[in-house]
C-alpha cells in the first residue's frame, strides 16, 4: 500500500492552492503531482475522476476527496479546536451560515471570473505563463506545451468559453467582488466572519489571490513586469485595496511556509 497522500493538481489552479493551503494548515503531509493544462484531465481520468474534480486527494487507502469545500470537511472535524475552519452548524449556526456564504460566493463567482480574466489575458503570451504551467510537471507534458502550446490555447479557449467578452465581463465581477469585501471589512474586522480564521478567509485569499499576483502562492504566478500593462495597472490598483492587502495579510500569517 502506498504510505502517502497524493493531491492530482492543475499546478496554477486557484481552487487547488486552496487545497494545499488546507493540507498545510491541518498539518497533513502529502505529495503534489502537478500536470500541465489538458493533461490534468487525462490524470484525473486514470484515477476514474470528472474534469473538473481537482485538486484531487487520494489517500494511502484509495479513499479519494476532491475540491477545496469536501477536502476541508474531510479534516475539520478531527483537527484540533485551534484549527477548526468550520463553524459547528448546530452550535454555531449563524456563523456557520455566514462563513459558507462566503466561501460559495468566492468560488462560484470570484473564483470563475479571476480564472476567466487571468487564461485570456495571459495565455495571449506563451512565456509570461511558462512557469505557471509547466514547473515540476513531468517532461513530456512539458515538452508538449512547448511543441503545442498553440493548441493548447485553443482547447482552453474553448473548454472554458473564453472571448474579449467573457475577459471584460469577469473583470467587472472581480471589481464588485473587492466591493464586497471591502465593504466587510470596513468596520476594522481582522477576519471575515467572527473573530478567528475561518474557511471563509483562506477561500477568498486563495481564490482572490491571483487577481493580485499575491506573494506565497503555491502555483507559481506569473512575473508582473512580463504581464501586459493593462493587467499590471489592474494588479496594482486591486492590490492596494483593502481587499488586497487582506488577502496578503493572509498569506503572510496563516499560510504554511513548508507548503511554499
Amino acid at each position: 500500500m502506498r504510505k502517502q497522500n497524493l493531491l492530482i493538481t492543475l499546478q496554477p489552479s486557484s481552487g487547488v492552492d486552496t487545497a494545499r493551503w488546507l493540507m498545510g494548515h491541518y498539518e497533513i503531509p502529502y505529495e503534489e503531482r502537478p500536470h500541465a493544462p489538458i493533461f490534468h484531465v487525462l490524470a484525473l481520468k486514470w484515477w476514474k475522476q470528472g474534469p473538473e474534480d481537482y485538486a484531487l486527494l487520494v489517500e494511502p487507502d484509495g479513499k479519494k476527496t476532491f475540491g477545496r469545500v469536501p477536502i476541508a470537511e474531510r479534516f475539520d472535524g478531527a483537527a484540533a479546536a485551534d484549527k477548526k475552519l468550520i463553524p459547528d452548524q448546530a452550535t454555531e449556526k449563524e456563523l456557520y451560515d455566514d462563513v459558507m456564504a462566503v466561501v460559495n460566493y468566492s468560488g462560484t463567482v470570484t473564483g470563475s471570473a479571476v480564472v476567466n480574466w487571468s487564461y485570456f489575458n495571459l495565455l495571449k503570451s506563451k512565456w509570461v505563463v511558462w512557469p505557471s504551467i509547466v514547473t515540476n510537471v513531468p517532461w513530456y507534458e512539458k515538452l508538449f506545451c512547448f511543441l503545442a502550446f498553440r493548441v493548447i490555447r485553443v482547447l482552453m479557449y474553448k473548454g472554458l468559453g473564453l472571448n474579449q467578452e467573457v475577459s471584460d465581463k469577469a473583470l467587472k465581477t472581480i471589481y464588485q467582488s473587492f466591493d464586497r469585501i471591502d465593504e466587510r471589512l470596513s468596520d476594522g474586522r481582522e477576519y471575515l466572519c467572527g473573530d478567528r480564521l475561518t474557511l471563509a478567509d483562506i477561500s477568498v485569499a486563495a481564490l482572490f489571490g491571483p487577481s493580485i499576483l499575491v506573494q506565497g502562492y503555491g502555483g507559481h504566478l506569473p512575473n508582473q513586469v512580463k504581464c501586459p500593462e493593462y493587467m499590471q495597472k489592474v494588479y496594482k490598483e486591486l492590490r492596494e485595496r483593502p481587499t488586497g492587502l487582506f488577502i496578503q495579510r493572509m498569506y503572510d500569517q496563516h499560510r504554511v511556509p513548508k507548503q511554499l
